[in-house]
């Protein structure tokens, strides 16, 4: 948790810092590679990290199939990109520029390939003490290099040499850190028994890029570079928010999961608390950045960022109630059982993308609360599929929803149109109606979750042994 709060602490700062100094073109031309690099990785990682994790028997022998198969199709892909980066570039982007940086952007892919099972191999170990050092490297180099080339009118290419020195200190750190090294044998047998399982993970993560990615890229395509930075920084920042309290939880918690060794009743009652535990938290947060989101907006990014307050609004909605269902992935994992996740994924996809496509003919607007509706709808479905796997009662989870929406969401909009009436400059009226929505989200919880607070939050810092009231 350390190491990922440490990350996600650093990251913010830098990204505002960043943001200030550049323009909604460059983060849309870097945003353009990340997102070919990023599917990219489906297929070198191939899912073998968390066939690893997961598995049991013959470490040793998997963790170096797993080696040779990721660098093998690294190698393949990273090649792939480069010769064609430019009919990529001008098909999806419109934009030559995206050429050159996604031509340089392949060693990402290299520097990803030599260190996904130094990465999978601590995470197995619970070696979260060393990740946290990686982590606290790889997040802090990027700022010092991206910053000051930015500062000196780098434009895009200042993002570029950030996101590459981090990637290429991570590997670094992590081979130095490591026991394992790879051996020249190879076991194909193991690596097909590990890849059916990797197989469903790279299933799931074609279809998580889709929702990670999808949204922007049709952005891109329809409303250009400008747009699309403006729209991904905005989604990016609230996104960031929420990964700063839940993130930290994931890694953690599938890698303990997976320890219970496909204990049924014992995931049903984590999987429970966790669900419960995040609403708890995300819902009344998502409100108080949706209400301030205008004044937020204009003391963080400043003049030209202009639009960026709704986007960081509507997407503070989707990713509060999105987190309501984030660790399904995990449970389903733990329970030797990937093609869940990728199922249930794959299901929404065609309305997903037919409603991205008729929304954004309309402009903007229309596409951000189209996407908000097609989350909640998604979300729904997905805490029906694991309610009736798990025997949790999901209707009730539902209920708590709806409850804590509505008793926060009153209060917290009567708060901060309040304080739009007497409070002249953005950057008080964004401080002090954080404080104000805080203060009333707290004693609203308090009121309505009194007995529950302590239980699930003491779950959360380690009381494994609570009993499941």
């Amino acid at each position: 948790m350390a190491s990922e709060l440490a990350a996600k602490a650093i990251q913010p700062i830098v990204f505002i810092v960043l943001a200030r100094l550049l323009t909604p073109e460059d983060f849309g031309i870097m945003t353009s590679a990340l997102m070919v690099i990023s599917f990219s990785q489906i297929f070198w990682e191939a899912g073998m990290g968390k066939a690893l994790i997961q598995r049991q028997t013959d470490l040793e022998e998997a963790a170096n199939a797993a080696f040779w198969v990721n660098i093998t199709l690294g190698g393949l892909i990273a090649g792939l990109l480069y010769l064609f980066a430019q009919p990529i570039a001008l098909t999806f982007f419109q934009d030559d520029r995206v050429t050159a940086v996604l031509q340089v952007m392949t060693l990402q892919v290299m520097l990803g390939a030599l260190s996904s099972v130094q990465i999978a191999l601590l995470q197995k170990e619970m070696g979260f003490r060393k990740l946290f050092w990686v982590r606290l490297a790889t997040v802090s180099l990027p700022g010092l290099a991206s910053i000051p080339l930015a500062w000196n009118g780098m434009g895009y290419w200042a993002l570029v040499t950030g996101i590459l020195a981090g990637q290429a200190v991570q590997a670094i750190m992590l081979w130095r850190m490591s026991n394992w090294r790879p051996r020249g044998t190879f076991q194909p047998g193991l690596a097909k028994e590990m890849g059916r399982f990797g197989a469903w993970v790279g299933m799931s993560g074609l279809l998580a890029w889709f929702y990670v990615w999808a949204d922007a890229l049709i952005v891109g395509l329809y409303l250009g570079s400008h747009e699309l930075g403006l729209y991904q920084t905005g989604n990016q920042f609230a996104a960031m928010i929420f990964a700063i309290l839940f993130g930290p939880i994931a890694p953690v918690f599938y890698s303990y999961l997976s320890r219970m060794g496909g204990d049924r009743e014992r995931i049903r009652q984590a999987a429970r608390k966790v669900i419960k535990a995040i609403t708890f938290l995300s819902i009344p947060l998502a409100l108080v950045i949706f209400f301030l989101a205008s004044p937020m907006a204009e003391a963080l990014f400043g003049s030209r960022w202009q639009g960026i307050e709704l986007i960081i609004g509507v997407m503070a909605l989707v990713h509060g109630f999105a987190w309501v269902i984030g660790m399904n992935g995990e449970v389903y994992r733990a329970l030797g059982k990937p093609s869940h996740e990728t199922l249930m994924s794959a299901a929404p996809v065609v309305i997903y993308l037919f409603g991205y496509l008729i929304s954004i003919q309309y402009g903007l607007e229309v596409f951000l609360w189209s996407r908000l509706g097609l989350a909640i709808a998604a979300i729904l479905l997905q805490l029906f599929f694991i309610g009736a796997i798990l025997s949790i009662p999901i209707v009730s989870i539902i209920r708590y929803i709806s409850i804590v929406f509505t008793i926060c969401a009153v209060p917290i909009w009567a708060a901060s149109y309040f304080l739009t009436q007497i409070v002249a400059t953005p950057l008080r009226h964004f401080v002090m109606g954080g404080a104000t929505n805080i203060a009333i989200v707290i004693t609203v919880l308090y009121i309505l979750e009194r007995d529950g607070i302590l239980k699930e939050l003491g779950w959360m810092l380690g009381d494994q042994e609570k009993p499941d009231k």
